[in-house]
């Protein structure tokens, strides 16, 4: 039984601000739609952009604009309404998860294309040469690469264990609202029944750009309110 606690995890520090900024990571997100759209075709981004728009009207308690038809229009369109919902990146986000589910039963494969076209443009910016393994000091950089671009988590930490395996917390993630409400709509298994994990998916992209080996995540657990994910070298 796992029994882990916020004092077994070395916590990176703290970012100037609360939450992420609304565009870096709405930003980045809406760019792995784009490339989930080459698989799936322009009828993927019209669900994702009429699922956003629905959410988003719920939030802000405003109708969905109806001149919204591309995917940055709807960049621009959720940066400006930051002031009543200052977390767009969980409107993308249960956007993703509720169109996948429509396309393919379950989310995974269009999750796992959009996030490697997401990463692919973060390690354009990142230029990730260490392939070390290394993890204090591929986390250490991370950090403070997201910090930088101000995509990090206000509060977040890791635990290395004996086999070879991390561990993350997020005592609040960012992502949390969206994340939460497609979880409570059954939007979250993986094909193989696990559950999908937005933050931790990045860094299972940044530790095979850094180790040049696959690695891969379980979700111990959820919503205590805190969130915690192991990740493991595959």
């Amino acid at each position: 039984m796992i029994n882990l606690k916020i004092s077994d995890f070395k916590m990176f520090e703290k970012p100037p601000y609360d939450i992420p900024p609304s565009r870096p990571i709405t930003e980045i997100i809406i760019n792995g739609v784009k490339e989930i759209e080459k698989t799936y075709g322009p009828v993927f981004t019209t669900r994702f952009i009429k699922h956003a728009l629905e959410f988003e009207a719920q939030r802000i308690g405003e109708k969905p604009p109806e001149d919204i038809k591309t995917l940055n229009d709807l960049l621009e369109y959720l940066v400006s309404k930051s002031d009543k919902y200052p977390t767009p990146y969980c409107t993308t986000v249960y956007a993703q998860f509720k169109t996948e589910n429509e396309f393919q039963g379950r989310t995974g494969a269009g999750t796992r294309i959009g996030h490697l076209g997401a990463a692919r443009s973060m390690s354009e910016t990142l230029s990730v040469k260490d392939r070390k393994v290394d993890v204090d000091g591929i986390l250490s950089k991370f950090s403070q690469i997201l910090v930088s671009m101000n995509l990090g988590p206000h509060e977040w930490g890791y635990k290395k264990n004996e086999d070879g395996s991390v561990d993350f917390i997020w005592p609040k993630c960012h992502y949390l609202d969206g994340c939460r409400a497609a979880y409570n709509e059954g939007l979250l298994k993986r094909p193989d029944g696990r559950l999908q994990c937005v933050a931790v998916i990045g860094i299972c992209h940044y530790l095979k750009l850094s180790t040049g080996y696959e690695w891969d995540y379980e979700v111990l657990e959820n919503y205590k309110p805190h969130c915690i994910a192991r990740t493991y070298m595959i």
